[in-house]
């Protein structure tokens, strides 16, 4: 119940189309009931009178109730698919803001395929639920409760007899409800983890292609979709036997209007009229419950996926912003990591006690051994998290006083994998700076050494590169993200192995680009080539979350330490990053 009161407040934000669309039910459900009494009038009044007179007005009198009823339903339905979209469109919207509001820890413990389940699939299930599970609700209790009305009025002892089945029927409803719950949420975990797998595999179609993987992912998603074949059986057989049962239970209504309804008859004790009605409203008695049945189980279902949407919902952001936020500090900045220490959620520190400092407008670079700290020092700069000791300012302003969005926006970040949207080259760039001109973005693409490959694209700008940029080359791509940061114009900027994944022809490009995107910067650079790292103003050699060694190149090669051993086993293999040094 938590779960569907916390989903019909959506329908509350749009209270007067709800109302309408209710009224409107109630309206056309009210017609429909009525309709089989006007027609037992009728009946008894043709055998009382026998004139064509009384004939033609009954007729009249159901004509009007069957067309009120059909056209009060037209508006019903299309008020409601108008308000069944804007919920829609609301709680995806909101979804959707949550996921990109959450830390990165949310999106390391799922994987791309499963969310998007949640934000499509589920959300789809959930919103049904607050329309159908109220709207149709609405109609089939009201014409559960109508039918019995007009029944006790007819003939009280015939309609005791036909409301029997209702206890079983609501036993039977709650015990199928709370079986099927448990059914629908592994449902909804299987489809989870089947599109997980098909978004693996549409991104991963080339490594699948060169390593002959086929045979063997067409395997894996055989295997789950058999799994959630099967799981969906499962509730379904429960569905093939709840239903039927119900349906069987209910029709014992009509039996019990044949055989004790017509000894009533007989004995004189009910009318030829009110025995039609009789009759006739048992099949609208059953219909609604029927149609019950059918909510129990979407609701069911329902429930399940909105466990799954709030759970996205309620996730708490392990960044909180501060409500009165400190403004942003003047350029330069410089950046200082006083006594700060980290640990990532249920593992153990990966930084100890750093103390750092990013002068303004000059260049840090970080090298060490991989699980060395060094991400996550540009990671908590990022603040995509907060230091678990310590302080971390710009200015001498601790960073967490700042809004996230102050903050960002003063950092450019190149990452190891440039990520571009699908679209153009110049949508892309425009990312950066949306009121960029024509002329902006030529000069910041040739600060990148990108605008010769860029001017022989068949549309230049308006050239598309598909998902990812994948139409590109790895180089290509690296230096159009440079582009984007060159026409962003940060003050400080931080680079995570951005030349790492290129051959060294292209590296000598990016390099370029990059020393024309580091002048006057106050610039982080995290780097495994040590040939890339050597004009920086300072270096900092991290080892198992600690600074062990600080200093320019040449002091530290001077100190024939630990750098000076990288340096050199870098220097002594024939790999390409050492060529350029």
């Amino acid at each position: 119940m938590n779960v569907f009161f916390r989903v019909s407040r959506y329908l509350f934000r749009y209270p007067w189309l709800f109302t309408l669309t209710q009224t409107l039910a109630i309206a056309s459900t009210g017609f429909l009931i009525v309709s089989p009494f006007f027609i037992s009038l009728a009946i008894d009044r043709m055998v009382d009178e026998g004139t064509l007179r009384e004939l033609g007005i009954g007729v009249l009198v159901v004509l009007f109730c069957y067309a009120a009823r059909d056209i009060l339903n037209f508006g019903r339905i299309r008020i409601n698919n108008f308000l069944e979209q804007k919920v829609l469109l609301d709680l995806r919207k909101d979804v959707h803001d949550k996921l990109l509001e959450l830390p990165v820890g949310f999106y390391e413990k799922r994987t791309s395929g499963e969310i998007a389940s949640r934000v499509i699939e589920d959300v789809q299930d959930v919103e049904r639920v607050i329309l159908d599970g109220t709207e149709q609700g609405t109609i089939a209790l009201l014409t559960v409760f109508g039918v019995t009305g007009f029944l006790f009025y007819l003939q009280p002892t015939l309609a005791s007899v036909v409301i029997l089945p209702l206890p079983i029927l609501a036993y039977l409803g709650y015990r199928h409800s709370k079986a099927m719950r448990k059914n629908w949420r592994a449902v909804r975990q299987s489809a989870g983890q089947l599109n997980s797998l098909l978004v693996e595999h549409l991104q991963g179609n080339r490594l699948i292609s060169a390593f002959a993987l086929r045979p063997r992912e067409e395997a894996r998603f055989q295997e789950r979709a058999q799994d959630l074949r099967g799981k969906t059986l499962k509730a379904m057989f429960r569905w093939s036997i709840y239903n039927p049962t119900t349906n069987f239970i209910g029709s014992l209504g009509t039996l019990a209007v044949l055989g004790v309804g017509g000894y009533l008859y007989m004995e004189g004790q009910i009318s030829d009229g009110a025995l039609v009605a009789f009759f006739l409203y048992c099949g609208m008695f059953l219909d609604p419950i029927s149609r019950l049945h059918q909510l129990n189980q979407l609701i069911a279902t329902g429930i399940a996926s909105g466990e799954r949407v709030f759970e996205i919902l309620d996730q708490k952001s392990e960044v909180v912003e501060d409500l009165n936020p400190a403004p942003m500090p003047p350029a330069p900045l410089e950046v200082r990591y006083e006594k700060v220490s980290f640990a990532y959620q249920d593992r153990s520190p990966v930084l100890h006690d750093i103390v750092l400092t990013l002068p303004a407008g000059q260049c840090t670079a970080l090298v060490g051994h991989t699980g060395a700290g060094k991400s996550t020092i540009a990671n908590l700069l990022l603040r995509y998290y907060d230091v678990s000791e310590g302080s971390l300012t710009l200015n001498g302003t601790p960073i967490h006083r700042l809004s996230l969005a102050d903050l960002r926006g003063q950092i450019g970040y190149v990452s190891q994998e440039p990520f571009l949207f699908d679209g153009s080259i110049r949508e892309n760039l425009l990312l950066a700076h949306e009121s960029a001109s024509e002329k902006d973005l030529w000069q910041a693409l040739e600060a990148a050494n990108a605008r010769d490959f860029v001017e022989r694209l068949p549309h230049k700008l308006d050239s598309l590169i598909g998902e990812r940029g994948i139409r590109l080359s790895m180089g290509e791509k690296q230096r159009l993200t440079i582009a984007r940061v060159i026409l962003r114009n940060p003050p400080i900027l931080i680079l995570d192995e951005a030349t790492s994944s290129v051959d060294t022809i292209t590296e000598s490009l990016i390099q370029k680009a990059l020393d024309n995107l580091l002048q006057n910067r106050t610039s982080l650079i995290i780097a495994h080539r040590l040939s890339t790292v050597r004009k920086a103003d300072q270096i900092i050699v991290l080892e198992q979350g600690k600074i062990v060694e600080r200093g320019t190149h040449h002091e530290l090669l001077t100190r024939d330490q630990r750098y000076a051993k990288m340096w050199e086993i870098q220097a002594s293999s024939t790999s390409p990053e050492v060529i350029l040094s």
